[in-house]
């Protein structure tokens, strides 16, 4: 069954968040939850092949534009939610043309949002592989 596990990357420099959102996710099944504080970190270990990447914005060695550009160049295929403080509408706009699977607001409630986005993105890919296989 451990070969079933999915990789899903969090990238947040932020320990306290970053340890939240691995709890929040550590409760959905078949999960393996990588934690990086940087995105050095996260593209040295693209290898591991990511089901799913999570990546808040404000980094202390990228900007937030740079890294999803830089991750939807090295790893298109890859789904990437956001979840960052920012609320600047031009700014999740610039984000949003980039090809991201979802943005999120860090609030109260955002954990459980995200966790239930997680999940049902886990059934898209689960379905998408499913339906290449009678390709």
């Amino acid at each position: 069954m451990e070969n079933s596990k999915r990789n899903v990357f969090v990238i947040e420099d932020n320990k306290t968040e970053g340890m939240l959102l691995k709890l929040c996710l550590g409760s959905i099944k078949n999960l393996k939850i990588y934690n990086f504080a940087s995105a050095k970190d996260l593209f040295d270990n693209l290898h591991e092949n990511p089901s799913i990447i999570i990546a808040d914005l404000m980094l202390p060695d990228i900007t937030g534009y740079k890294l999803i550009e830089t991750l939807k160049e090295k790893v298109p295929e890859v789904p990437i939610i956001v979840i960052s403080a920012q609320k600047d509408i031009n700014l999740i706009g610039k984000i949003q043309e980039l090809g991201i699977y979802n943005y999120v607001v860090k609030g109260e409630a955002c954990i459980e949002y995200l966790q239930k986005i997680v999940e049902d993105l886990l059934l898209i890919i689960e379905k998408k592989e499913e339906l290449e296989k009678y390709e």
